[in-house]
């Protein structure tokens, strides 16, 4: 299942650069994004990859930092799935239309950093 990881990986530095660089659009196309999909494929979404990463975890040299992140990702589905005090659309309404440019290029260097990480520690 490494192929997982490294294809996870990719998808992170990918959007981590595009998070820093082109932050308008970003925002928008997760508008959109987010409209289409709704709140249980998304939360669905999440828990999956969550899952793919912990069971892809065993072959890589920090099992125990790419399976956290899996948890915290099948975490994150549940909370979205079960959406107590409407915290999914709270949480999508910040991330949209309150969050600042340095948020979004802070979460891009984040992401960036991250998907470096799990790729080199496939």
């Amino acid at each position: 299942m490494k192929w997982f990881i490294y294809l996870f990986s990719t998808i992170w530095i990918a959007s981590g650069g595009f998070l820093i660089l082109y932050t308008d659009q970003y925002r928008e196309l997760m508008g959109k994004m987010s409209a289409r999909m709704g709140r249980v494929p998304m939360a669905a979404t999440a828990a999956v990859i969550g899952l793919l990463l912990v069971l892809s975890a065993r072959g890589s040299l920090n099992a125990g930092v790419i399976a956290l992140i899996g948890i915290l990702a099948m975490a994150k589905g549940v909370v979205f799935f079960l959406n107590p005090n409407g915290i999914f659309e709270k949480t999508l309404r910040w991330w949209l239309e309150d969050a600042a440019d340095q948020t979004y290029r802070l979460a891009g260097i984040i992401t960036l950093i991250l998907g470096t990480a799990l790729f080199s520690w496939a």
